[in-house]
C-alpha cells in the first residue's frame, strides 16, 4: 500500500476532517447493513449481507456479523465465513433501523460481566475481603457501609431518548 506522508498543515487538516469521514463511514455502514437485512426479509436471500461483510474492513466485520445474526433472518458459518438465510428466525428490523452495527455491539458488550460498574466491582472485592481469613477487615467493613449508604436509587428510564431515524430510499 502506498500513500503520501503528511506533515505540518496538511496533517492538521487531514486529522481535522477525519472525524467527519469516520462518522460518514459509520452511517453508511448502518444504511447498507439495514438495507441488506431488508433484502433478506423480502427475498429470503443473504447475498447482500454476505457481500457487505466481505467488502468491509476486518475490524468492522464482527459488528456486522453480530448485528445481522441478531436482528435478521441469517446465520453465520464460522468455518466457511458465509451467511445463510434462516427461515425459522424472526427478524427485528425496527431495532435494526434504530441501532447501527457499532452501537449494537457496544450495547451487547455492556451486558457482559466485564462491564460491571466500579461500585459493583468494589462491592465484590469487599465481600471477598470480608470472607478472607486475613486482611484489613475494618477497612472492608467501612467500604461496605459506604457502598450501602451510597447505593444509587433506581429511577425510571426516560421514555425515549433516542434520536429519530430517517430512512431515505433511492428511486
Amino acid at each position: 500500500m502506498s500513500f503520501k506522508v503528511l506533515s505540518g498543515k496538511a496533517l492538521t487538516r487531514a486529522i481535522s476532517g477525519y472525524g467527519k469521514t469516520a462518522t460518514t463511514f459509520s452511517q453508511r455502514t448502518h444504511q447498507l447493513a439495514y438495507c441488506a437485512l431488508l433484502h433478506v426479509e423480502e427475498h429470503n436471500c443473504a447475498s447482500h449481507i454476505a457481500k457487505l461483510y466481505q467488502s468491509s474492513p476486518t475490524n468492522y466485520r464482527g459488528q456486522i456479523r453480530e448485528y445481522a445474526c441478531a436482528l435478521g433472518k441469517v446465520t453465520f458459518d464460522t468455518e466457511t465465513q458465509e451467511f445463510a438465510y434462516s427461515k425459522g428466525k424472526k427478524s427485528d428490523l425496527e431495532t435494526a433501523l434504530k441501532v447501527s452495527p457499532a452501537e449494537f455491539l457496544r450495547e451487547k458488550k455492556k451486558g457482559t460481566p466485564a462491564s460491571k460498574s466500579f461500585a459493583d466491582r468494589l462491592s465484590a472485592l469487599v465481600e471477598k475481603e470480608l470472607k478472607a481469613a486475613s486482611g484489613d477487615h475494618a477497612l472492608a467493613k467501612k467500604l461496605a457501609n459506604f457502598l450501602q449508604a451510597n447505593q444509587p436509587k433506581e429511577s425510571p428510564a426516560p421514555a425515549n431518548d433516542q434520536n429519530e431515524v430517517q430512512l431515505e430510499l433511492a428511486s
